[in-house]
């Protein structure tokens, strides 16, 4: 198992309050009724955070039941990275707490190895996630050659269905541990990052979002 997402030295996290865009504007409810790609709307919220995400999704996910709209989509893409980073540090907030609440999982679905794992480095470093280690992507230390596309599950919260313990064939030894990912071959066609967050709330929030909503 490789170390790659052990990319600093450790990093003690501060409780963060909820990320507010720069530039005033309007509420995201107002906002979507009248959108504008000048004026981004004001995501102070995590209602706000999930509106938004939600009106996204309907529009990039290919299984959403929305209707797709290549405008909808150029109007939200600039206020995507500051929702996502408003309901990851709510989370972040909740696990300094309880370290079993607040969890964030993201699903990358990539074309290549290297394109999945930039992509992982890239949120986990911006989102200040727990950094582990990275299954799957060697067999004793020697990189495994993957050829086309490969998905990455990852955990700030730790877990490891048994499922996947057999699917892996490292027994125990699999065991996820807060931080850590799981790569393996992918042949669908999506390309993306589903991006969940657990709150106390209970509600469910899951978006498909781009592989480089924060750079590779």
């Amino acid at each position: 198992m490789l170390r790659l997402l052990q990319l600093s030295a450790l990093v003690v996290i501060a409780p963060v309050a909820a990320f507010t865009a720069q530039s005033p504007g309007s509420s995201v409810k107002s906002w979507l009724e009248s959108p504008s790609t000048e004026s981004p709307p004001s995501i102070n919220t995590v209602e706000d955070a999930s509106l938004l995400l939600n009106e996204w999704d309907r529009s990039y996910n290919p299984e959403s039941l929305g209707e797709p709209s290549t405008e909808t989509i150029e109007r939200l893409r600039k206020s995507v990275p500051t929702a996502v980073r408003l309901l990851s540090n709510s989370a972040t907030e909740e696990r300094i707490v309880d370290s079993t609440r607040g969890r964030c999982m993201l699903g990358i679905c990539a074309s290549s190895t290297e394109e999945g794992i930039a992509t992982l480095k890239s949120w986990v470093s911006v989102l200040e996630l727990p950094r582990g280690l990275l299954h799957g992507a060697d067999k004793d230390g020697v990189p495994l050659e993957i050829s086309g596309g490969v998905y990455i599950k990852y955990n700030s919260g730790g877990v490891y269905t048994f499922s996947d313990i057999r699917k892996s064939g490292l027994g125990f030894d699999a065991l996820w541990k807060p931080g850590d990912a799981l790569l393996e071959p992918y042949d669908g066609d999506y390309r993306g990052v589903y991006f969940q967050v657990e709150l106390s709330d209970g509600e469910f929030r899951q978006y498909l979002v781009p592989l480089d909503t924060f750079g590779l």
